[in-house]
């Protein structure tokens, strides 16, 4: 067996390894739904929803917080999103544990997604934070 041959022969059971494991990976969310992160204000005038990675999916402002200095309700808005980002980048990892190597796992960290803590302590901030 030449060299070639065994060079496409690893690269055949790669392609079969991450097939594997994305049919695996869909029967998972197929089960569970999308996996999404959710934070909200104390007062649950403001409320953020991201994917993994934290793409954002939807950001709700209810009317009261319109009267609220535009920078103050920006800076919301970013602090919601990173803690959502972490709750769905936290519930990824734990989905997909069952059905991943922990190479596979290092490599969405790697790509941005990392297995955080979740953080359960609220901010003294105006809005006050809450994590759904």
């Amino acid at each position: 067996m030449g060299n070639e041959d065994h060079v496409q022969d690893e690269l055949d059971r790669l392609g079969r390894n991450v097939a594997e494991t994305g049919e695996r990976v869909a029967a998972v969310v197929g089960r569970t739904g999308p996996i999404i992160g959710q934070a909200a204000s104390g007062d649950n005038a403001i409320s953020v929803s991201v994917s993994p990675g934290g793409m954002l999916r939807a950001v709700d402002i209810k009317p009261a917080v319109l009267g609220r200095h535009p920078d103050e309700v920006a800076r919301e808005v970013v602090r919601l999103a990173a803690q959502a980002t972490k709750i769905a980048n936290s519930r990824m990892h734990s989905s997909l544990r069952q059905v991943m190597s922990p190479n596979a796992a290092k490599s969405l960290t790697d790509l941005g997604m990392p297995d955080e803590p979740i953080p359960r302590d609220r901010d003294d901030d105006e809005f006050g934070g809450v994590l759904s």
